[in-house]
């Protein structure tokens, strides 16, 4: 019987019907018709072991016409973990999507547990195998009949092998306005035997008696995937799990912040709305001829300036501008600009993304990046990344503690975006004359030189504020990734926070489908969602732009893996030299005109194989950005757009 996750106080969104579109096609556009439903309960009952189970699936899509992809999240409360005060997860903004997450991480439970390795299952180190036709898994484009790359594995935190989680990782982001097929087959436990198929999809498969209205709502689609797969050459006879789903639209995923930032910028107009300098102080220990604080003047659309807050939305949905407000910024600019031989010179504005909840003034007044603007003459700028500052840290013990809270954070962190772009245009624009930020009356920011740079943290979402600004052309983006919901259980920075998210959600099973389905909401600001589109340039945005990712070997913070995915997601080619080759990334020689991938080897230990953080950081994570050769690749590209290998071999800053 599915274990249901029952709520212990009344429905804020009654259920409803789970019905799915009806797709006429034929290979290579495969068959894929849907049945509508009603009154089936809140579970997937093709599983039986776990309520919501498998996911993503279009058992959790209903039709909408006014939709791009004619779908609509529908999200059955009781489906979902409750916390350990009984609340369960409000299915509200989860409503406003019209299908499900192209980063998604695809997860089921099946009983006993597979020996992945003897199935010869694809791993994390094997990814090719996924596309071989024996592969044991499958992720089908239903559209095109194309394979999907991807990796296998189990929760390694598992309660339980009943609950025990099989992963299939794709090793791409999916397409958006996509429908996707999954097939397992061939699947056998530790001792050799062939893992048996849940009830539910035995009943489905075998064209028996079906014992639940979920299953007979949802039958006929389940024919038209099985005649898809087997058209694919996957005999249905053989299967021990499948299902669909279908994925959102670019227009669900990013709509509300194109439509702030395309409001934003046209109130800013080309020159910014100006800056108030607070605080200033001149020969800051040598290497900073003046450091500045100060506000700079940008859009605001939330309830408030300050956490917890929501974006204020129309009668459609849509963010709705609720004035100007002033928003901290500090900048350095450095002796080399303003004691230049012959007078003081203009040099590039560096605008930096801070890391994991911190705060700008203690990133850009760091001796590391004091220095880093001295060397280089660059002015260094930073103002805290609203949605995932220190000043969030209280909006995120309440996430913690409820997920239903998480909008608290994606929300704001659109907000941030935007004021991540108005801090180039001000600084850059109106600002730049103003006495504090020029040295002899000569402006120390060159307007025609605006890059972006940011590590941990603030490279991750450097990717997004690069594809989003139309100001910023180029960013160095050190220690990143993508696709949150690979990260999290990876990572030995967020290994803190999960003990508050284990007392409000003891069981792993809740924990282990809490991560992927917030990918849902964090996919309007994860670089996921932006690093498609930098090369040809975001859909109704600003591009092409350039990347260069430098990533740490075996970093305990951003997972190896997500860095990799990053780079396949941007279509990044790796610099012969770099420590890793991540596979499906082109590898080509520097000098390298254009985006590109290099690791860096500090010398850290291996992470664990595993869904777990790494028990110690050996320092990788936050050593690799500030060496020489990271900083010279950096610099060299922002200013050229090509990439050199300053290294003799393979690039070993330990």
């Amino acid at each position: 019987m599915p274990s249901l996750l029952v709520r212990s106080s009344p429905p804020t969104h009654p259920p409803r019907c789970s019905l799915a579109r009806v797709l006429a096609l034929t290979l290579p556009a495969l068959a894929l018709v849907a049945a509508a439903g009603c009154d089936a309960g809140p579970c997937d009952d093709s599983n039986g072991f776990v309520c919501a189970l498998p996911w993503p699936s279009d058992r959790y899509l209903a039709e909408d016409s006014a939709t791009e992809t004619g779908y609509r999240l529908a999200y059955d409360y009781r489906a979902l973990p409750t916390n350990a005060l009984g609340k369960a997860i409000d299915v509200a903004p989860y409503e406003r999507l019209d299908g499900m997450s192209p980063a998604s991480q695809l997860l089921t439970v099946l009983v006993p547990s597979p020996d992945l390795d003897a199935s010869g299952a694809a791993r994390q180190e094997s990814i090719a195998r996924s596309l071989e036709a024996s592969s044991p898994t499958v992720i089908l484009d239903l559209e095109s009949g194309v394979r999907i790359p991807h990796w296998t594995e189990l929760d390694v935190q598992a309660d339980s092998d009943a609950t025990r989680v099989l992963y299939l990782r794709p090793a791409v982001r999916l397409l958006e306005n996509r429908s996707y097929g999954v097939a397992i087959r061939n699947l056998v436990d530790s001792s050799g035997n062939p893992v048996p198929a849940p009830d539910g999809f035995a009943q489905l498969r075998d064209k028996a008696s079906l014992s639940s209205t979920d299953l007979r709502n949802r039958q006929a689609a389940y024919e038209h995937l099985f005649s898809a797969l087997e058209a694919s050459g996957l005999d249905r006879t053989e299967l021990q799990s499948g299902w669909q789903f279908h994925t959102a639209s670019g227009d669900a995923i990013r709509g509300d912040l194109m439509a702030m930032r395309a409001d934003a910028l046209a109130r800013l107009g080309p020159d910014g709305l100006g800056c108030t300098i607070t605080y200033s102080e001149s020969n800051r220990g040598g290497q900073i001829w003046r450091y500045v604080e100060g506000t700079f003047t940008a859009p605001l659309y939330m309830t408030s300036q300050n956490p917890p807050a929501l974006l204020v939305r129309d009668a459609d949905g849509k963010p709705v501008f609720q004035g100007m407000v002033q928003v901290p910024f500090i900048a350095n600019l450095p002796a080399t600009l303003a004691d230049a031989p012959g007078g003081a010179v203009a040099g590039p504005l560096v605008a930096f993304g801070h890391g994991l909840l911190g705060n700008a003034k203690s990133y850009v007044d760091s001796p590391s990046l004091r220095d880093v603007a001295n060397r280089f003459g660059v002015v260094v700028a930073g103002t805290d990344w609203a949605g995932m500052s220190t000043s969030d840290l209280g909006a995120l013990a309440g996430i913690l503690i409820d997920a239903s809270q998480f909008p608290y954070m994606t929300e704001r962190l659109q907000q941030g975006m935007i004021w991540q772009i108005a801090l180039t245009r001000d600084l850059a624009g109106g600002c730049r004359t103003l006495p504090e930020l020029t040295a002899g009356g000569t402006p120390l920011i060159d307007p025609s030189r605006r890059y972006y740079a940011g590590g941990s943290q603030g490279g991750i979402f450097g990717a997004t504020v690069t594809a989003l600004s139309p100001d910023i052309e180029r960013g160095a983006l050190f220690v990143n990734g993508s696709s949150f919901g690979l990260m999290l259980d990876r990572s030995i920075a967020f290994a803190p926070y999960f003990e508050i998210l284990k007392l409000a959600y003891p069981r792993r099973i809740d924990r282990a489908q809490i991560l992927p389905m917030a990918q849902h909401l964090w996919d309007s600001t994860d670089p996921a969602s932006y690093l498609p589109f930098l090369a040809d340039g975001l859909p109704g945005g600003s591009g092409p732009k350039q990347i260069v990712s430098i990533v740490a070997e075996n970093d305990a913070q951003v997972p190896p893996l997500a860095g990799d995915l990053a780079a396949r997601t941007a279509g990044l080619t790796t610099i012969r030299g770099s420590a890793r080759e991540p596979w499906g990334v082109p590898v080509a020689d520097a000098p390298f005109a254009g985006s590109a991938f290099v690791s860096m080897d500090w010398g850290d230990r291996g992470v664990p194989y595993g869904n777990v953080p790494p028990a110690h950081d050996d320092g990788g994570h936050g050593s690799v950005p500030f060496t020489d050769a990271s900083l010279t690749i950096a610099q060299h590209f922002l200013e050229t757009g090509v990439v050199t290998m300053p290294c003799s071999g393979v690039c070993d800053p330990g």
